[in-house]
């Protein structure tokens, strides 16, 4: 593979983030459209003295298309800091990350980062929502970079980059069940296992695009051991004790997602491993379960780029509205 190709596929704009100049939009027009339900995926930064009108903004825009046709639901992430154990870093490393960008935030060092999950039935209805031509539209002027000057706050004359993508979900679950059909698929979209109370994790990685199937094959086999392997095995409940730092235990995920990039950046294709937990600790314990490694094998092998897992906190989430 190119090295060019790599470097223009993740050129990574924040330390901590991962926003990717991505060559997908060139090449939908002739590529097959995706089918079953699809998210708009975007992610953004915010300067502190731009969040309020920032915020304001996304609100709108959730307002107008919860109105629209085939819109299931959307929710908006704040990113707060990364896992360590999915590098595979000593586990002394267990967490040391989980607050970092929030902490960084809070200094006056970082910017606020943001992803945002719009959920549609399907490719259709995400283009006829106009959900692509209205974030610019709506969100986009507030998302300068703001520098000190002499006369005070100067904003930048464009905004700061974000990536945006459509991706496709091919399977889901919960600790109920392992969902790869699209009709169930859209009903866990509509009603997903969220709230502030949880953690959130997303794993970014991109693969050779001729890998995928064997990758998809291995994936879902990797999202089915999160859902069905917890500690301590002896759990009255099945479901685990919570992980702290000083133990290992850990409880099931609540739900996880296989999100795949409808389109391909170059050679490469992107995914997201979309996993929600009760805690950081159960994350990160998880990952140090030799039977999530041992599934994990096969998936890392194929990794080009990455991974990259922030943890992320829920600020609001919305269903379709009704009429």
């Amino acid at each position: 593979m190119d090295r060019r190709d790599v470097l223009t596929a993740a050129m990574v704009l924040s330390a901590t983030g991962f926003i990717a100049h991505t060559k997908a939009d060139e090449m939908r027009s002739r590529l097959s459209p995706p089918t079953g339900p699809v998210t708009f995926y975007l992610e953004f930064r915010v300067a502190p003295p731009e969040n309020p009108a920032a915020m304001s903004a996304v609100h709108e825009l959730t307002a107008s298309l919860a109105k629209t046709q085939g819109f299931l639901h959307l929710s908006l992430k704040q990113m707060v800091g990364d896992s360590t154990m999915v590098k595979n870093y000593p586990e002394s490393y267990k967490g040391i990350l989980a607050d970092a960008y929030l902490e960084g935030l809070k200094a006056g060092r970082q910017p606020y980062f943001y992803a945002l999950f719009i959920r549609f039935a399907d490719y259709n209805a995400l283009h006829a929502s106009g959900a692509e031509q209205a974030f610019p539209r709506v969100v986009g002027p507030h998302l300068r970079a703001v520098s000190a000057g002499p006369a005070g706050p100067v904003d930048s004359l464009k905004p700061m980059a974000w990536y945006q993508g459509i991706f496709e979900t091919i399977a889901v679950g919960n600790r109920a069940s392992i969902i790869y059909d699209a009709p169930g698929i859209a009903t866990f979209l509509r009603q997903p296992a969220d709230g502030p109370e949880l953690t959130t994790v997303a794993n970014h990685v991109f693969i050779n695009e001729a890998d995928r199937r064997q990758f998809d094959r291995d994936v879902v086999a990797l999202l089915k051991v999160a859902q069905e392997t917890f500690q301590p095995n002896d759990d009255a409940n099945q479901a685990g004790m919570p992980g702290t730092r000083d133990n290992r235990w850990y409880r099931k995920a609540v739900s996880t997602e296989i999100l795949r990039n409808a389109f391909p950046d170059g050679s490469l294709r992107a995914y997201l491993m979309h996993g929600v937990w009760d805690s950081v600790w159960d994350h990160e314990n998880s990952h140090l379960d030799p039977r999530f490694q041992r599934a994990a094998e096969p998936v890392g092998q194929m990794v080009v780029i990455g991974p990259v897992e922030p943890f992320y906190r829920t600020m609001f989430s919305a269903g379709a509205v009704t009429s």
